[in-house]
């Protein structure tokens, strides 16, 4: 079998609150870093003001000195009236791209000229430069950062040509350089401003890009991404944040196939997986939150995210459970699946990498049975226990024996033979069969007769456990508990020497917390065994 394709978190531009969303989440940016802009440009401008009063060149137009020094001071003006502005006013994005543009425009269309006029020996790149990458690196709008770039180039036009025309002693002191060098000096000196607008241009349309790239590949509807836990055959699993609540949040992501009639397939399963999740309310059933769908049809849905570690990795690490815990264990299970059955809806997939442990409000050893991505609603006129293309959806390790028949329809009972397949796995540490193959498991569970739990556990099985844990597993569907609530008062009827309580549990996790984890993402390059993953299973006759 194929190993399950990593996907990347899906974007989300063709939904109605992406764009909304993005807005939101660079006006917030946009905010900070104008306000940060305008106060440095304050500072500095004021800084280069004191300066120029006191070391700055004579000016060679005479009959504008008396204006240079107002000139001066529109810039520190400015970058206040700018910082005023964006601080008190509404954050919304538009409003801060124009008071933006406003600002550096004015700052752009004083400076240049102001150097042409009064120091037509320099050049006006380092304004220039600084007023348009700073911009453009800080506040990134594709189509501020155009009209900036435009307006730099027509000052500069302004400056090279117009000013020498009007003002005398601009003109002369271009007259005494020479017609070819003043010629060879305008043209490069607008020809570097104009460079400097396209770059600080592209520097713009780039990071608009990334910010939205970003943006769209670390979030799903109102989540942020915060990393990935793991995946498996229908999808991945991130952790992320609700973007206003800041709470903790599980989100399961449906793998897409390149086959158009398996993804139709799998997103119709993953979207009825959350419905009928959604649907349950019992305290050891997983808590969903929110569900959607992006604009490409990749599906999503948010759900509780818990801290502690699955059946299946509890017991790789630590070993075998006590019957007292295992009972413990099951007894949740079994009010989450009476609860399910009771709506006439079928796991199909209880497994210990199914069953997690964590705390909740104090209470430890608390059971949350996941993943219903196999759900499905138990329907009197459905003849067969197979999809319409005749395929049979299971882990081959856990899977029961009436879901490999087209005669039968796999119901309730046929959770209950995964639980005991479960219940086997926690008391002795094995599994129920040793098949290496899908096939021969398959074969197993239809004809091969398990030893009992007593018989393979390193520890003392209770009878009354061992023989309910049998019943659990008899092939034949009418020899099994016909319930879960039945299975719960036989596993309330045993009586064991020592019985697991809250105290137990506590001290317990007081010493095995730090090696308690989230489901972790499983180390780069590992993947799941085969017969221990959900498949599809073609049955032929």
């Amino acid at each position: 079998m194929a190993n399950p394709t990593k996907i990347r978190v899906p974007a989300m531009s063709g939904m109605t609150t992406d764009g909304g969303s993005f807005d939101r989440e660079m006006a917030g940016v946009l905010w900070r870093r104008t306000r940060l802009i305008f106060l440095i440009g304050l500072i500095a401008s004021s800084v280069v003001f004191v300066f120029n009063r006191i070391y700055g060149l004579e000016p060679i137009a005479p009959p504008l000195v008396p204006w240079r020094e107002p000139t001066h001071l529109i810039h520190p003006l400015t970058f206040a009236i700018g910082l005023l502005l964006v601080h008190r006013g509404e954050r919304t994005l538009e409003r801060i791209q124009w008071i933006a543009l406003i600002v550096v425009a004015v700052n752009l269309a004083m400076v240049i000229p102001a150097v042409g006029a009064f120091y037509p020996q320099r050049e006006a790149f380092l304004p220039v430069a600084l007023l348009l990458f700073v911009t453009a690196a800080f506040l990134p709008c594709p189509r501020v950062q155009h009209w900036l770039g435009g307006l730099a180039v027509a000052m500069s036009l302004v400056a090279e040509f117009v000013l020498p025309a009007v003002i005398p002693e601009v003109g002369a002191y271009w007259a005494g350089l020479g017609a070819r060098m003043a010629l060879f000096e305008h043209l490069w000196r607008i020809t570097g401003v104009v460079l400097i607008a396209a770059v600080s241009s592209v520097i713009s349309t780039r990071l608009h890009h990334l910010h939205r790239s970003a943006h769209k590949a670390e979030r799903l509807g109102n989540y942020l991404i915060e990393k990935e836990l793991g995946h498996g055959g229908m999808g991945q699993v991130f952790v992320a944040r609700h973007a206003m609540i800041c709470r903790p949040t599980a989100i399961k992501v449906m793998s897409r196939s390149e086959d158009d009639g398996q993804t139709e397939s799998s997103l119709a399963r993953f979207e009825r997986e959350v419905q009928l999740s959604a649907s349950l309310t019992h305290p050891n059933t997983i808590t969903i939150f929110d569900f959607g769908r992006t604009a490409d049809d990749t599906f999503y849905y948010a759900m509780e995210y818990l801290e502690g570690m699955d059946l299946d990795s509890m017991i790789e690490k630590f070993g075998p459970l006590p019957p007292e815990r295992v009972l413990y264990f099951l007894r949740q299970v079994c009010g989450s699946l009476g609860e399910a059955h009771g709506r006439g809806i079928v796991h199909r997939d209880i497994k210990p990498s199914n069953i997690f442990i964590t705390h909740r409000g104090g209470l430890y050893d608390f059971v949350k049975v996941l993943d219903f991505g196999l759900a499905r609603k138990v329907r009197h006129s459905e003849e067969t226990g197979l999809t319409k293309t005749g395929v049979v959806l299971g882990t081959p390790r856990y899977i029961a024996p009436e879901s490999l028949y087209g005669a039968r329809q796999a119901d309730a009972r046929s959770d209950l033979y995964n639980l005991g397949g479960v219940a086997y796995w926690m008391l002795t540490g094995k599994p129920l069969f040793p098949g290496a193959s899908s096939v021969d498991l398959i074969i197993d569970h239809v004809k091969t007769i398990p030893e009992p739990p007593s018989a393979v556990a390193e520890q003392e099985v209770p009878e009354e456990l061992d023989r309910l844990i049998m019943k659990l597993l008899e092939k034949e569907p009418e020899d099994r508990y016909q319930s879960a609530e039945e299975v719960l008062k036989a596993l309330q009827a045993i009586r064991l020497p020592a019985s697991w309580s809250q105290e137990r549990a506590r001290e317990w996790w007081d010493v095995h917390a730090p090696e308690m984890v989230a489901r972790a993402k499983p180390e780069e390059g590992a993947t799941l065994a085969d017969t221990d993953r959900k498949v599809e299973v073609a049955v032929t006759a």
